[in-house]
C-alpha cells in the first residue's frame, strides 16, 4: 500500500518535515511536565496525529487506483445502432466524438479499454493507440469512390487513365471526367447499384498543371458531387536507351519500334552468330556498341538487356556497367527469356517467391490476361518498389535495376489492345528513368493532399544540408533516414486551397508541386483507406494487456477532520482530567 502512495507537492517534503518535527518538538516540550505517564502518552499522539494531517493537507497525498472504465470512439461513418448495442451492453461507458488531429492521451489514460466505431482514424493519429488496449469495429463504407487510379504525374501525349471502383452508385447515374475548361472528355453510366469498375481515358494535348474533375450525376442530369483530379503534364523528354540481345525475338521487334514511335532514341544490338552483331538505330546517329566501356555508357539513360546477354558479359563489361549504375544513375532493364530471376552475377539478380500461376489479368486498361513466369515479386522494402502488379525495381547506388513477370507483351498488339501495351511499357519505362546526378528529388506515397492536414514527403539528396522551403517563403524541417544515407522526411501543413510547391534552397532543379484540396473532397476515398488501415493497423498491434493503474488524491476532508478531532481532544483532555 505504501508503495502505491505518492505526493503531488512532493517537491515541498523536506520543507514540510522540517516544519512537522519543529513543530513536534515544541509540542513535546510545552506538554512534558516531568512525568511520562497515560496522560502524556496520550497527548503526544493526539499532537502527532494533527501534525500529521497538516502535513498531509500540505502535500495532498495520492494513490494508485486500478483502472476499470471502457469508452467508445466515435469516428466518421459509425452507425448509430452500434452504439446503442454498446450502451445497452455496458450503460456506464464514455462515449468520445473524434476529430482529425486531437490529443486523446488524457482519455486514453484514464480508461482500460477502447471501442474504436465507424471508418476509424486518420493515419496521422494512429500513434496514440500503440500502448492502448483497442478494439476496432469497423463500418464499411456505403456509397461513393472507393478505389482510385491515375498517374498525377504525365507526359505530353501521353493518355490520361482514371481507374477506380464505385460502390452503391444510383441506377442510371452517370460518371463524368471533365477538363479543366468544363468540358466532358468520357463518361460512363451506371445502369445499376451493383459496384462498379470504372475507366475513363482522355488524351493529354498540352503541359502544366490542370485540375481536371470527377463528376457524378443523377439520372436528371443533376451533379450530385465533383472531385478534383489535379494532373501535372510536362514536355516528354526523349531517353537514350540500347538495347542488347542475345537472339532476335518478337517481343523486341515490337518494343524497339514502341519505343521510336515515343520519341526516345533507340540503340538495338542483336546477336546474329558468335562473332557477328546486328545494329539498328531509331532517331539517332549511327554509333556501334561493340562492347561496353565508361565513355559509351555515359550517354545512355537505361540498357535493355534479356537475362542471356548479361549474363554473357565480360568480368570488364560487368565492372563498368556496375560502377555506372551505381556511382552514376543508369538504369538496366532486364528482359527474362528463360526464368532466370535468379541470375550467376549479383546484378541481375531478383527477389522472386514461386507461384503457382502462369496467367496473371494485368492492372492495366481492360485487365488483359497475359501468360506470365510461375513467379511472383515481394512486398516492396527500402530500396524495392513494384511497378503495377507486373513489374519490379530495385536501386542499386545512385541507379535503378528492374524487370517483369510478363511473357510475350506484344500479343496485347496482335489483339488490338494497344492501350494496354502503351500503359505497361509506358510504366515500366518510366519508373527506370535515369535521374541527374547530384540533383535531388522529391516524393510522397499520396495524390491527395488537404487543408490543415500534415503532407508527408521525401527529398532524396546527395547535399549533406539540404534546405527545403515551402513556395519559397518558408523553411520546412526536414529530418534524415537513419537507414536510407541520401533521404530526408519532411511533413506540412497546407493552409490554402489550390497549388503548392516544395523546392530545394540549394538545387534550383529539384522540385515538387502538389494540389491541395478542401476538406470533404474525395470523402469516400479516404474513408475506405482509413478504415483498410485502421483494420490492418490494430490487427498487427499487439499491446500488452498490463493493468492500469491511476493516482487518485486522498479527499482533503479527511485529514482536516483528523486535525479538528485531535485537537479537539486536546482542548478537552485537561478539562476531563
Amino acid at each position: 500500500m505504501l508503495s502505491n502512495l505518492a505526493f503531488e507537492n512532493k517537491d515541498w517534503m523536506l520543507a514540510v518535515v522540517l516544519t512537522g518535527l519543529l513543530l513536534f518538538a515544541v509540542f513535546i516540550w510545552k506538554t512534558w511536565n516531568r512525568v511520562a505517564d497515560r496522560r502524556f502518552y496520550l497527548q503526544t499522539l493526539l499532537g502527532f496525529i494533527a501534525i500529521l494531517c497538516l502535513a498531509f493537507l500540505v502535500l495532498k497525498p495520492t494513490y494508485l487506483q486500478k483502472v476499470r472504465k471502457e469508452a467508445v470512439l466515435l469516428t466518421n461513418g459509425y452507425q448509430a445502432e452500434t452504439l446503442d448495442s454498446l450502451k445497452k451492453s455496458n450503460g456506464r461507458i464514455s462515449v468520445l466524438e473524434y476529430a482529425p488531429g486531437m490529443d486523446l492521451s488524457s482519455n486514453l489514460d484514464s480508461i482500460d479499454r477502447l471501442l474504436i466505431v465507424g471508418h476509424g482514424v486518420r493515419d496521422y493519429d494512429l500513434w496514440q493507440f500503440k500502448q492502448s488496449s483497442v478494439s476496432f469495429i469497423p463500418e464499411a463504407v456505403s456509397e461513393g469512390i472507393v478505389q482510385l487510379k491515375y498517374s498525377q504525374k504525365a507526359v505530353l501525349g501521353d493518355d490520361l487513365i482514371v481507374q477506380g471502383t464505385f460502390i452503391n452508385p444510383t441506377p442510371q447515374s452517370r460518371l463524368v471526367l471533365q477538363g479543366p475548361g468544363g468540358s466532358v472528355l468520357d463518361s460512363l453510366v451506371f445502369p445499376n447499384n451493383d459496384d462498379h469498375r470504372f475507366s475513363l481515358k482522355t488524351n493529354l494535348k498540352a503541359s502544366g498543371k490542370f485540375l481536371f474533375s470527377l463528376q457524378t450525376k443523377g439520372s436528371s442530369g443533376t451533379v450530385t458531387k465533383i472531385e478534383p483530379l489535379p494532373v501535372l503534364v510536362d514536355v516528354k523528354t526523349p531517353l537514350t536507351i540500347l538495347m542488347v540481345n542475345e537472339f532476335p525475338s518478337f517481343e523486341t521487334k515490337y518494343l524497339k519500334n514502341f519505343l521510336s514511335e515515343e520519341g526516345h532514341r533507340v540503340i538495338v544490338k542483336t546477336k546474329l552468330t558468335k562473332q557477328k552483331y546486328k545494329y539498328e538505330y531509331f532517331n539517332t546517329e549511327r554509333q556501334p556498341v561493340s562492347s561496353l566501356n565508361s565513355e559509351n555508357l555515359a550517354a545512355l539513360d537505361l540498357i535493355v538487356f534479356d537475362d542471356a546477354s548479361l549474363n554473357t558479359l565480360s568480368n570488364r563489361e560487368r565492372t563498368v556497367l556496375t560502377e555506372a549504375i551505381q556511382q552514376y544513375g543508369l538504369c538496366v532493364f532486364v528482359q527474362q527469356t528463360g526464368d532466370r530471376f535468379q541470375a550467376k552475377t549479383k546484378l541481375g539478380a531478383f527477389e522472386t517467391q514461386p507461384d503457382t500461376e502462369n496467367t496473371l489479368n494485368v492492372a492495366v486498361g481492360t485487365k488483359p490476361l497475359l501468360e506470365k513466369y510461375p513467379v511472383r515479386f515481394p512486398a516492396r522494402g527500402l530500396t524495392e518498389m513494384a511497378i503495377g502488379n507486373y513489374g519490379y525495381s530495385k536501386r542499386l547506388g545512385q541507379g535503378i535495376i528492374g524487370t517483369t513477370s510478363l511473357k510475350n507483351t506484344y500479343e496485347l498488339l496482335l489483339d488490338g489492345k494497344q492501350a494496354e501495351y502503351r500503359e505497361i511499357w509506358t510504366s515500366l519505362i518510366n519508373g527506370l528513368r535515369k535521374e541527374t546526378r547530384n540533383a535531388g528529388a522529391f516524393r510522397s506515397e499520396s495524390n491527395l493532399a488537404f487543408i490543415d492536414e500534415p503532407y508527408d514527403f521525401s527529398f532524396f539528396t546527395s547535399e549533406e544540408n539540404p534546405v527545403v522551403t515551402l513556395e519559397n517563403q518558408y523553411r520546412v524541417p526536414i529530418l534524415k533516414n537513419t537507414v536510407v544515407h541520401d533521404e530526408w522526411q519532411g511533413r506540412v501543413y497546407p493552409k490554402e486551397k489550390g497549388w503548392h510547391e516544395l523546392a530545394s534552397e540549394l538545387d534550383s532543379e529539384a522540385s515538387q508541386n502538389f494540389y491541395v484540396m478542401e476538406a470533404g473532397n474525395w470523402n469516400s476515398l479516404t474513408a475506405q483507406n482509413t478504415l483498410k488501415r485502421n483494420k490492418g493497423f490494430f490487427d498487427s498491434t499487439v499491446t500488452d494487456q498490463k493493468e492500469k493503474f491511476l493516482p487518485q488524491s486522498i479527499p482533503a476532508i479527511w485529514f482536516f477532520m483528523g486535525f479538528l478531532l485531535s485537537m479537539g481532544f486536546l482542548w478537552l483532555l485537561p478539562k476531563i482530567n
